[in-house]
């Protein structure tokens, strides 16, 4: 049986408070610890995730990466997956605490910039007993030829953050329709299947704004989970793809998921763009596909 929905917060290491949601269950029972991608929020496109997964018998811990959302942290609305990364092992040692929560039996899920996270963390925690990454970002090296007229800005906003100036911000989506339908807006996401994907965002309960800080780009260039997926056995890993991904290129997630060890499993959801997995059909054969793999490497039997 489960329970409702309960408002959580918990300590990273180095003392940053992370709040979130825990769906609890009424006897011990696996455990999912979510978090949201790299422009996301907790309460955008994820708890219908996280609600069927819970009326599967799972519990579910969904919080926001630090500062986003209703966590702290500074600078505001920036993502540095090193810090991300390490902050799921201190909700992990968080989720062990919480009533209905099996220590033995607790899987991390991430979704496009924590589907990243997810698999760094899981080639270095073997605590856990499966991970579930979706769309993942697996190579900064790509997202390099996408920002390539950008970077020499990136050091610029470096020198005058240094220097005691404000930090540089780039919009998450563009601005109007017609700017979206071009696909040439100096955004993280010029696209218009991203800016169509964004839509309800600010009518989701949770605090967002349309932008990222600069340095979040420089992080991103960084970033080489492909080089880590191989680590993550002997840990059970499903991998979810959209098969027309133009966000996180399908190409680099195909490579990414054949250098991973067994056991190691693929979903393929032909025809998807980066978003669709979150609704509709896709969403059925994803959550459906998500909650087979679960069962059966943090099995509720046990």
């Amino acid at each position: 049986m489960t329970l409702t929905r309960q408002d959580i917060e918990f300590s990273a290491c180095d003392g940053t408070t992370l709040r979130g949601w825990y769906y609890p269950t009424t006897v011990k029972s696996p455990c999912i610890i979510m978090t949201h991608g790299l422009a996301g929020i907790r309460h955008f496109l994820l708890p219908p995730f996280a609600a069927r997964f819970h009326e599967a018998g799972f519990a579910v811990m969904l919080y926001d990466n630090r500062n986003w959302g209703d966590s702290d942290g500074e600078p505001r609305q920036e993502s540095n997956p090193a810090l991300q990364q390490t902050d799921l092992y201190d909700a992990f040692n968080y989720a062990v605490t919480l009533p209905g929560v099996d220590p033995e039996r607790i899987a991390y899920w991430g979704t496009s910039f924590s589907g990243g996270n997810t698999i760094y963390a899981a080639a270095i925690d073997k605590r856990i007993k499966a991970a579930v990454v979706q769309a993942p970002a697996v190579s900064g090296e790509t997202r390099s030829i996408a920002f390539r007229d950008r970077i020499p800005s990136l050091f610029q906003d470096r020198a005058r953050i240094a220097s005691g100036g404000e930090r540089g911000r780039v919009p998450c989506i563009a601005s109007s329709l017609a700017e979206a339908k071009s696909g040439s807006a100096p955004v993280l996401f010029p696209d218009l299947h991203a800016y169509e994907s964004f839509d309800g965002i600010y009518d989701c309960g949770g605090r967002w704004e349309n932008w990222v800080t600069e340095q979040t780009q420089l992080y991103m260039l960084e970033f080489e989970a492909q080089a880590m997926i191989h680590r993550v056995s002997p840990t059970p890993l499903l991998m979810v793809i959209p098969g027309n991904d133009v966000t996180v290129r399908t190409s680099s997630q195909l490579e990414a998921f054949a250098k991973a060890q067994e056991p190691k499993q693929m979903l393929f959801l032909e025809g998807a763009g980066h978003f669709d997995i979150y609704r509709g059909k896709y969403f059925e054969e994803n959550i459906a596909a998500q909650i087979e793999f679960l069962r059966r490497h943090i099995s509720l039997t046990n």
